[in-house]
């Protein structure tokens, strides 16, 4: 037993030290980092959200519905223009409100005859995040609350004499999504739904893309330090700038192959998506329904947009490999690669976590402006800024990239033009007896 502690012991001493310890340090402060800023965006958030009513009954239940929406959190402001797809926007602007519920004329009296009325709603998206579209969220619980609350008031009335789809649901709403100049007849819900499935998912492949390659050179890199090789490689009758550039241009073309996997891969996955959004198989009127719906819109994917996405997505793989080769000199042996790797993992996983739950113009400016000094920021933004129309951002994220691919890849050359990189490694502060 004695025998087995000491084991134990030494197996243990070599497990924990500041070299794996940090990687774990890292991540709890960034976790504890990105739920303060949860935190404080929700609380700078208003407690209830504006609600553009545009009320042309004026009967008693419509003010039924009113009020449910008001029992429901929302904060309803009047407005008396009609509302429509050509209005909406000039209406919510004066409202300062992202959704609006227009109740038609003669909506009390039908509804009190036994027929379903039909109220619309204008739903504006501004961003495709998870915090940023809670009120399309609160929209879609404050409907239920409206049949709920109006079907008990007409059951009140008139119970006896209500068919039961009056009872269930009385009112039928008609919805529209804005998504910048554009508008289309369609569950909003349903639109976030398709956007969020392909905003969640591209982030998840891009983050495993860029870990994987930049993983690979780093380890190639560590792999000829332990075996000596770099030496030999070294001492051949060639430049070193001819070493690093024979490098770079393998690490291209494995970026390039892992960029156009990835572009293939999520276009199939995309057409897959479009071709579910109707609710799963169904006919192919209502899958072209659907298509109809997305493209007027605007969000689908052209051809230009494809390579947009793809040059970015190679910038930033790019970039990532030019690091990693830096990162990879510093590295003893393959075992300690994955603890030196773990700043650029770093300088993923923040923009990651912070695009998918927010937008990032609710940050405060310096917040911002630090998350897009970022290079890797750019590609997790991309997709939603095409489907927003906002091109300029993208080709500056594909330009920034570049410029920081640049400079990586010049330090990189320094590098190997040293006979530093033979002996360069990072001391974790541990003394060897």
């Amino acid at each position: 037993m004695r025998r087995f502690l000491v084991l134990l012991k030494k197996e243990l001493g070599e497990l924990i030290n500041l070299q794996t310890l940090l990687p774990f340090a890292v991540v709890v402060l960034m976790f504890m980092g990105l739920g303060q800023t949860l935190s404080s965006v929700n609380a700078e958030a208003d407690a209830s959200v504006v609600v553009a009513v545009a009320d042309r009954d004026g009967g008693v239940l419509a003010g039924v519905v009113t009020a449910a929406l008001e029992q429901a959190g929302l904060e309803p402001v009047a407005v008396t223009s009609t509302i429509d797809d050509s209005t909406a926007a000039d209406i919510l602007d004066e409202a300062g409100a992202d959704i609006a519920v227009e109740i038609p004329e003669g909506f009390s009296a039908a509804l009190a005859a036994g027929e379903q009325q039909h109220v619309e709603s204008w739903a504006r998206v501004r961003n495709f995040s998870i915090v940023g579209n809670q009120d399309i969220a609160a929209l879609g619980t404050a409907l239920e609350v409206v049949n709920s609350t109006v079907a008990a008031a007409i059951g009140a009335e008139a119970a006896p004499d209500v068919p039961p789809v009056m009872l269930q649901r009385p009112v039928i709403t008609s919805e529209h999504v804005m998504v910048g100049d554009n508008t289309a007849e369609a569950s909003a819900s349903a639109v976030m739904g398709f956007v969020s499935q392909q905003t969640m998912f591209i982030p998840i492949v891009l983050f495993l893309v860029i870990v994987f390659a930049a993983q690979m050179i780093a380890t190639a890199v560590a792999t000829e330090k332990e075996n000596k090789t770099l030496e030999t490689l070294l001492s051949y009758p060639v430049s070193r700038t001819s070493i690093v550039t024979s490098k770079m241009v393998a690490a291209g073309l494995v970026a390039l192959l892992a960029a156009g996997a990835y572009m293939f891969g999520m276009s199939e996955y995309m057409n897959g998506i479009e071709s579910s959004f109707s609710g799963g198989p169904g006919s192919e009127a209502a899958l072209q329904a659907s298509d109809a719906v997305m493209r007027q819109l605007g969000l689908t994917f052209s051809t230009s947009d494809y390579l947009m996405l793809g040059l970015t997505l190679f910038a930033s793989i790019l970039t990532a490999l030019a690091i990693a080769i830096i990162l990879g000199a510093f590295a003893e042996n393959v075992k300690s690669v994955g603890t030196l790797i773990m700043p650029l993992m770093v300088l993923l996983l923040i923009p990651y976590f912070l695009t998918m739950f927010l937008d990032l113009s609710v940050l405060p400016d310096a917040a911002r402006y630090a998350v897009l000094a970022i290079p890797f920021t750019y590609p997790f933004i991309t997709g939603p800024n095409l489907f927003l129309g906002n091109y300029g951002i993208v080709w500056w994220g594909i330009g920034y990239q570049l410029v920081w691919f640049a400079i990586f890849v010049t330090m990189a050359a320094r590098v190997f033009s040293s006979d530093r990189i033979l002996t360069m490694k990072l001391s974790w502060g541990r003394k060897k007896k």
